[in-house]
């Protein structure tokens, strides 16, 4: 009898989450009977008769896997309305793993440990899997993370064992966490690229085309093109990014991600006719502006990864990046890192050198990253983890 798996997801498929549950999903289908259960409230899912098309990036389709939902206003309410189901469900499907995509999540830990004990699944176990720094650390003002740490995140603690997406990940949860996580069973088994969809076209993209394509979506008369893909948070460090398109107004500095009315009052301020916003791209769009760019810029001060200057790389355009965090754990030694990474000067010099054609990118350490960051990798790592 094949072995069975529950991931719990509280995010659609379109988000990083959502990605990395259907990754881990395809990850292990080859050993497990897989079930995800999306926990769906109108922010993520606000198409409720919506459901899991082919997915082009995993390779996955809806009856690869058993799906369940619950629905619920929002997260808060779902905080006790979630939990009943969830029981119910994990005494139904009696997994032999029941596996948590974020902290976040980490209030129905104990629902889940209860419910194997119930279904008599001694050697049943749950997994959390924890990504990024935490909230409260980055915004300790904030009231909002202060709660969000003491009533979702402390008990994920209580999960039997942890899986970390990097080194700097699993360093910070223990200094967070304390001994409760950094005794307990716990491997690092990183982030996937779907390095079918990411990857080099099949011809290299010339200067004209590359010119072409800027005219096409609205760049007219710059010499190059670089691209960021981040939110607005502190963390990311995009005001280094906007002072860059500053320094080098014959460029196009196009960042993929929402606007703020911070960002656009920077960009009024400083009068930045050369930065260009784009707040929607499915992934064939996204891979499509990576192959495109000059390069891609990423100056985030905090990543417990950092995919998208791998899977530019992927695409075949080089990254320049802060010396910070996973993303120097990551990169050091593939490409530049800048330090520290709020020196714009330093970044405009390395810009000028790509733009001018220069290789900034160690070929070798390239692949040899893409290669750790594959699906084949990635689907041993998390096997030989639930083993």
């Amino acid at each position: 009898m094949a072995k069975k798996i529950l991931f719990i997801c509280d995010k659609n498929e379109c988000t990083s989450f959502g990605r990395l549950t259907l990754n881990l999903a395809k990850a292990v289908s080859s050993e497990y009977e897989v079930h995800v259960l999306w926990l769906k409230t109108p922010k993520f899912f606000p198409n409720s008769g919506a459901g899991l098309a082919k997915d082009s990036a995993t390779g996955l389709a809806a009856g690869d896997f058993t799906s369940h939902e619950l629905w619920a206003g929002s997260l808060y309410t779902g905080f006790f309305s979630f939990r009943s189901p969830l029981k119910k469900l994990v005494c139904e499907i009696e997994p032999d793993v029941v596996f948590f995509i974020r902290p976040e999540l980490g209030f129905l830990v104990p629902v889940a440990n209860c419910a194997l004990k119930s279904c008599k699944r001694s050697d049943g176990k749950t997994v959390m899997f924890v990504h990024d720094t935490f909230a409260e650390t980055l915004y300790p003002g904030s009231m909002k993370f202060r709660l969000l740490n003491l009533f979702y995140i402390r008990d994920c603690v209580k999960a039997n064992s942890f899986v970390y997406n990097s080194c700097w990940t699993r360093d910070q949860a223990a200094t967070h966490f304390g001994p409760k996580m950094s005794e307990a069973p716990g491997s690092v088994i990183g982030c996937p690229i779907d390095s079918d969809l990411f990857c080099k076209p099949a011809t290299p993209i010339s200067n004209d085309e590359k010119k072409a394509f800027r005219r096409k979506n609205g760049m007219r008369n710059f010499y190059g093109m670089c691209l960021n893909v981040s939110l607005d948070e502190p963390r990311k460090n995009i005001d280094t990014y906007l002072e860059l398109a500053r320094l080098r107004p014959d460029v196009a500095f196009v960042r993929v991600g929402k606007v703020s009315e911070r960002i656009t009052e920077i960009i009024n301020v400083k009068k930045l006719y050369n930065v260009f916003h784009f707040e929607r791209f499915n992934a064939e769009q996204l891979r499509e502006f990576y192959r495109h760019a000059d390069l891609i810029v990423y100056p985030s001060l905090l990543e417990g990864f950092g995919l998208p200057p791998i899977e530019a790389i992927a695409c075949g355009t080089p990254a320049l990046c802060a010396a910070t965090s996973a993303v120097k754990e990551n990169l050091e030694g593939v490409c530049p890192l800048i330090d520290p990474p709020t020196d714009a000067e330093a970044f405009a010099k390395v810009v000028d050198r790509v733009i001018a054609g220069e290789s900034i990118v160690n070929e070798k350490a390239a692949a040899e990253l893409l290669d750790r960051c594959s699906m084949e990798s990635f689907s041993k790592r998390v096997l030989e983890t639930l083993a």
